[in-house]
């Protein structure tokens, strides 16, 4: 017998080992924003399901970051029960489409392959290439400080003034696609390396990475303004983000280059994949609500 529910923050210590661990941090941001919804399966043993989506009103898009059911309680129908729950909830809020990603080469990819084709989302479709690199990475030639031209410097995200992170974020200074936005909150942003480029005029380009766990920084955004572009900058960036990994002793890095930008996934064949111990797909897909 199983119960199923819309979670409140009461409930989300009871389920916190169902969620991957970069979830949690995020929880009380989304909340606040009135962005956020938990969809809960319990037994009378407890917590055994659990769907975390991130709502966007303004795309009419739900994005699924969690969709979990404990070993145990698998291939019972239990993941269709908490997405269906999920989306009469999501009707109700006016979003009309579901985005489900995930990664290819592990053992779990064809089993979540199988279960999104049979509930009907679209086929996969490859969103960026994942770059995995470990502390091998510090024998490569490239990875040491080069110069900056005249005017920039490099500082710690966290330490930009906060006026001109606003002036960024309000469009006024540089256009960006969405997926290179450096205010992205599905994960903790990683204080150690998330590095911003600054000219007198502003922010001219960041370097963005997030801990997806104690021993893991995932890059996810790399961005240089146009006028720089030719630079070599991202690259330069890319070595200190690097540098600083290795100095604070984390030892494995994940780096997400979109398909959509092909001056990065150069840059990232030519000098990350010969130092990669592997490389994989972030794949997605969609589902239609209305």
């Amino acid at each position: 017998m199983y119960t199923i529910n819309i979670l409140t923050k009461a409930d989300w210590t009871a389920y916190r080992n169902l969620m991957f661990q970069w979830i949690m941090p995020q929880l009380d941001g989304l909340h606040a924003l009135d962005r956020l919804l938990m969809v809960g399966m319990e037994s009378a043993e407890g917590p055994v399901g659990l769907a975390v989506l991130e709502l966007d009103p303004d795309e009419r898009c739900a994005t699924v970051h969690c969709l979990f059911v404990a070993a145990a309680h698998r291939r019972r129908g239990l993941a269709a029960r908490l997405m269906g729950t999920a989306r009469l909830h999501c009707a109700k809020r006016n979003i009309a489409s579901m985005k489900f990603a995930y990664y290819s080469g592990k053992a779990i990819t064809p089993a979540v392959e199988a279960w999104l084709h049979k509930e009907g989302w679209t086929e996969p479709q490859r969103e960026a290439v994942v770059f995995h690199i470990d502390s091998t990475i510090a024998g490569a030639p490239w990875l040491r400080d080069r110069p900056l031209p005249h005017g920039l410097h490099m500082l710690p995200w966290i330490d930009i003034d906060q006026e001109d992170r606003e002036q960024l974020a309000a469009g006024r200074t540089h256009a960006y696609p969405a997926f290179l936005s450096p205010f992205k909150t599905f994960a903790q942003l990683e204080q150690t390396n998330s590095l911003g480029l600054m000219s007198a005029s502003g922010i001219e380009g960041w370097c963005m990475a997030y801990r997806l766990a104690a021993e893991t920084i995932l890059y996810d955004a790399v961005f240089v303004s146009p006028q720089y572009q030719q630079s070599g900058l991202a690259l330069v960036m890319l070595s200190r983000s690097i540098s600083l990994q290795l100095e604070k002793g984390i030892p494995f890095g994940m780096f997400t280059v979109n398909t959509s930008t092909p001056a990065m996934m150069k840059l990232a064949r030519q000098w990350l994949a010969p130092y990669a111990r592997m490389m994989s797909e972030k794949r997605s897909c969609y589902l239609q609500l209305t």
